[in-house]
């Protein structure tokens, strides 16, 4: 993982939602499960350890950020196409802290993919499910399920703590010195001696 910047057609892309949704034999949704940040980042997030983990790894925010947010960092992910937005925030809801921007197209065949999935089983008598509540059982036809894929791993390389002096920190905060903390991720290039600038260009 390293810190990016949206290419220049940044408006032309949208901010995947991973949902499986319950629907009744009408259609309607009535319960919604996110198998992607679900597993890895739960619901909700302390802003303050996930900051402090930002800015140990990756160093000073690398974007512009609105007034309102305590900061804003950009990451590339395993998909070239498919960029993380990090924004800390008070309310700490893992949905809006952690954003994954793809192109439109994207997130116009995932939703035509959905829209036919709930067409084929509406009247059906029973509840069912658009995508299936595990990642790995959602099917290889679906347009978002490589993004999806993408996005669990992003999130999961964050788990990868970090050094201090009296010990080690992810995203949640404090990590014990586990095999885990041994390994941990690479410290951001203010403290390493490198240009954050020159890092975030080249990228």
């Amino acid at each position: 993982m390293k810190l990016t910047l949206l290419p220049a057609d940044a408006a032309m892309r949208e901010a995947l939602q991973f949902l499986a949704q319950c629907h009744d034999d009408r259609g309607q949704v009535t319960r919604s499960i996110d198998p992607v940040r679900g597993p890895v980042v739960g619901s909700e997030i302390e802003y303050g350890a996930l900051f402090a983990y930002l800015f140990r790894r990756f160093g000073y925010p690398n974007v512009p950020w609105e007034a309102e947010r305590l900061a804003r960092y950009v990451l590339a992910t395993p998909r070239a196409d498919l960029y993380l937005v990090i924004e800390p925030m008070v309310t700490g809801l893992t949905s809006q802290v952690f954003s994954f921007l793809a192109p439109i197209s994207i997130h116009t065949a995932a939703e035509a993919y959905r829209h036919e999935r709930i067409s084929t089983q509406v009247g059906n008598g029973h509840a069912f499910w658009a995508r299936d509540q595990q990642l790995l059982a959602w099917d290889a036809r679906d347009p978002l399920k490589p993004y999806a894929q993408a996005a669990y791993r992003a999130l999961e390389d964050l788990l990868k703590p970090v050094q201090m002096d009296d010990g080690a920190i992810d995203i949640f905060g404090g990590v014990p010195r586990t095999t885990r903390s041994m390994q941990p991720a690479a410290l951001a290039s203010h403290l390493t001696g490198k240009s954050l600038r020159n890092d975030a260009s080249a990228s």
